[in-house]
């Protein structure tokens, strides 16, 4: 019986190994650099995660919706990294690298150190 989990769990593990490299290929992101692209990219437009969703204005607030409360903030464009500062959840500055592939959108936090997420623009 060990030696037969054995076996599945590696199998597994090779499946999921191999998959990686497609999926990044799938989705090849490429990273928006200047204000202007992410003004013409991205603002204005709904940023959609599950239930969640978040509006980057024109004049630089933040609107939306997370984990059924209301987001407000701000954002600004600084040396190539989207940063915002929310008012609402936490209230923290966090500069984050921001990446397009047709619809989607991803977000590497803490300067690109931190977690990634990836939504849908609609």
């Amino acid at each position: 019986m060990f030696m037969r989990k054995l076996i599945l769990s590696t199998l597994a593990i090779t499946f999921l190994t191999l998959l990686v490299p497609v999926q990044v290929q799938a989705g090849s992101f490429k990273r928006i650099v200047t204000e202007q692209e992410f003004r013409s990219l991205v603002v204005g437009k709904r940023w959609q995660a599950g239930d969640n969703y978040f509006i980057m204005r024109k004049n630089g607030k933040i609107s939306g919706e997370a984990g059924g409360e209301a987001v407000k903030g701000a954002w600004a464009w600084r040396d190539g990294f989207f940063c915002r500062t929310l008012s609402t959840h936490s209230k923290d500055t966090d500069c984050q690298v921001m990446s397009i592939s047709g619809s989607q959108v991803q977000i590497i936090r803490k300067r690109g150190k931190g977690e990634t997420q990836t939504m849908t623009l609609k």
